[in-house]
């Protein structure tokens, strides 16, 4: 049952045999041997997709709600005081993996000996159901509606720069000079890099253009080493800004506030690994998004 729903969710034999540490052999013959013994075909196959049949959309259905049921079944006769186990495959950006993450992470797998995290570090949109991964996180307006979703917070996007680029270069004092300097833009899907910028009076959209392209991390990075002018997440530049390594820039502007969500690929049952690790980044990401706050609040 469990073959059927990841081969359905992937679309793919070759994908799912790699998932599930099968040959795709292997994974081909399994579903024939199941559509002889059921009498019915599953799944329609061409040279280039695999679909299921309607048929088959009622089988996956039922094979996907029993084999939620039976995980929940067996976390619910672990116990809450069970040891935490299995594998959970987590996506996030770059640059939240390398500052918040990376330790968390290793942390949690040390309390919890018999649990694995699979980090996968990009900043990519990725398919959930097709790359088999049990959470990710992401920054601003959900596109999918039909993933589950848990919000960790809410944080504006400031501009900042390293003290030496501005004792270089100078400091902008309105929007439109951003075009004077460089800015540190990331990877996008080619379009051209738009920074909304609001104050208490105007919204200025300014369309700004790099050398540097990378993903946040990077963008993060490059700022450090004042190599120019980035748009970040607070979230994200908060250690730094603390810190005085980061200082903003066009302090009266900002973007509105922008959500942070944990994403799952199912609106049902999670497993007792996979609310382990929510909690844990949960718990995590409240504390941080605590000092933007007293940040923000004290900067008035």
């Amino acid at each position: 049952m469990a073959l059927l729903v990841r081969v359905a969710e992937t679309g793919s034999m070759t994908v799912s045999a790699r998932q599930l540490d099968l040959t795709p052999a292997a994974v081909s013959a399994a579903i024939r041997r199941i559509e002889r013994a059921l009498g019915a075909r599953i799944f329609e196959r061409t040279t280039r997709s695999l679909r299921p049949t309607e048929e088959g959309l009622v089988i996956i259905e039922g094979c996907r709600h029993l084999v939620e049921l039976w995980q929940r079944t067996l976390d619910d006769a672990r116990g809450q005081s069970a040891e935490i186990e299995g594998t959970v495959h987590l996506s996030a950006p770059a640059d939240t993996t390398y500052q918040i993450l990376e330790d968390l992470v290793a942390e949690l797998c040390t309390v919890h000996a018999r649990l694995c995290v699979v980090l996968d570090t990009s900043d990519a949109v990725q398919h959930l159901h097709r790359e088999a991964i049990d959470m990710a996180i992401r920054y601003g307006p959900l596109q999918d509606s039909t993933l589950s979703a848990r919000k960790l917070l809410e944080c504006p996007h400031v501009l900042v720069a390293a003290p030496s680029y501005l004792r270089a270069n100078g400091t902008p004092q309105r929007p439109d000079e951003l075009v004077e300097h460089r800015c540190l833009v990331l990877q996008t899907s080619g379009a051209p890099t738009t920074w909304q910028l609001r104050n208490q009076h105007e919204v200025r959209v300014v369309t700004v253009d790099s050398p540097l392209v990378g993903n946040g991390y990077l963008v993060r990075r490059w700022a450090l080493a004042g190599e120019g002018i980035a748009f970040k997440s607070l979230f994200d530049v908060i250690d730094d800004l603390e810190a005085g390594r980061l200082v903003q820039v066009l302090r009266e502007y900002a973007s509105d506030v922008s959500p942070i969500h944990a994403v799952y690929p199912s609106r049902r049952f999670q497993t007792a690994r996979v609310r382990a690790l929510h909690a844990a980044i949960s718990t995590r990401f409240s504390a941080r998004a605590d000092r933007c706050a007293a940040w923000i609040q004290k900067r008035g």
